[in-house]
């Protein structure tokens, strides 16, 4: 059974950044997965907290409100 079938460049390079892609979500979500928090309110999870708190200032993660009514609203709406 030595079937052999041509696939055009283009087609196996944009496979393989798909998977490349793939690849690294499924890392991404792994280390999710498998992050273990420390116990709450011990040195190393205050340690860890603050990591974790500083790394969503940096990346963005924040949102800036103008006015306690603005915040208030997006508590109700459960942001």
């Amino acid at each position: 059974m030595g079937q052999t079938i041509t696939v055009p460049t283009k087609t196996i390079e944009e496979i393989l950044s798909r998977l490349d892609r793939l690849t690294r979500e499924i890392k991404a979500i792994k280390t999710k997965l498998f992050e273990e928090e420390p116990p709450y309110g011990s040195d190393e999870w205050w340690k860890w907290s603050n990591e974790k708190a500083i790394e969503d200032y940096k990346k963005g993660r924040y949102t800036v409100y103008e006015n306690a009514e603005s915040l208030i609203r997006d508590l109700h709406k459960g942001k």
